[in-house]
Parts: structure tokens; C-alpha cells; sequence
């Protein structure tokens, strides 16, 4: 589910229109027409006004509302290898053979950090790439 998917779930669920939207966030209801239909992505500080009006964390924005329980498939990579596929090849683990899969809680930390990876931006990417080599360092210390 796209990001301006989720925002027009929760919106509706709040039962605000987008000039209602517009209007809590101080956006222009034409730049939250093209997030809803995925013509941009917006950045961190944008969908923060978002969950802000909505009265929601960010975290909210990325998860799926579904009945499904259990697992997920990943589909995280345009190469079709999950990310934790690519963290334990880097730590020379082998991941089991077959399809890996997450519980929608893992998967929803996937879709914000790769959110967080396709912004570009220098300086998240910055911080991103210190959390989470001091969260893998952490846990190989641990383990070891």
C-alpha cells in the first residue's frame, strides 16, 4: 500500500476531507491531491504535519490495515532479496534458503527506513547509516 493510500485511509477514518487536511496541515489541498495519488513522495517533515493533523504517529502512516495475520513477503528490494538477506550475507550468516517473511510489525520498520533511504537526503541518510550500524555492532556484541 502506497504512502497517499494510507493517507486517505486515515483521513477518511477521521472524516476529513482534504480541504479539511489541508487546512490542519497549512498544505495546499492540490499538493495533498498529488501525495494521495502518488504523483510525489513526501518528505519526512511533510508527513509529520500529516500525522500531526491526523492525530497519529508517523509510524501509522506506514502500516498496512489489513486483517492479515502472520507473516508477510517481502518485497523490499527492486532485486528481490530482502534487506535482512543483505545484512546477514555482510555478517557472513546464511540466511535459510526460500522465501524470507516478516510479521507486519518487522515489515512496517522495513517500509519506513526504506522511505527513509529513497529520500536521499544526505543528512537521514547519514543517521540512518550510524543507528543501524550501532544497533547491528550492539547485537553481534551481544551475541558474541
Amino acid at each position: 500500500m502506497s504512502i497517499g493510500t494510507r493517507i486517505i485511509q486515515l483521513r477518511n477514518q477521521k472524516g476529513l476531507s482534504q480541504q479539511g487536511l489541508s487546512e490542519l496541515t497549512g498544505l495546499a489541498p492540490s499538493y495533498l491531491s498529488r501525495i494521495e495519488n502518488r504523483h510525489l513522495e513526501p518528505r519526512p517533515q511533510t508527513l509529520r504535519k500529516i500525522a500531526h493533523a491526523l492525530n497519529v504517529r508517523i509510524s501509522e502512516i506506514f502500516q498496512e490495515q489489513s486483517a492479515q495475520l502472520g507473516t508477510l513477503q517481502c518485497v523490499i528490494t527492486s532485486s528481490g532479496n530482502c534487506i535482512m538477506d543483505l545484512l546477514q550475507s555482510r555478517r557472513k550468516a546464511h540466511p535459510e534458503a526460500g522465501i524470507e517473511s516478516y510479521d507486519p510489525r518487522q515489515l512496517q520498520l522495513l517500509r519506513m527506513a526504506n522511505y527513509l533511504i529513497q529520500t536521499g537526503d544526505t543528512r537521514l541518510l547519514d543517521s540512518l547509516e550510524v543507528v543501524l550500524g550501532a544497533l547491528l555492532n550492539t547485537k553481534k556484541n551481544n551475541s558474541g
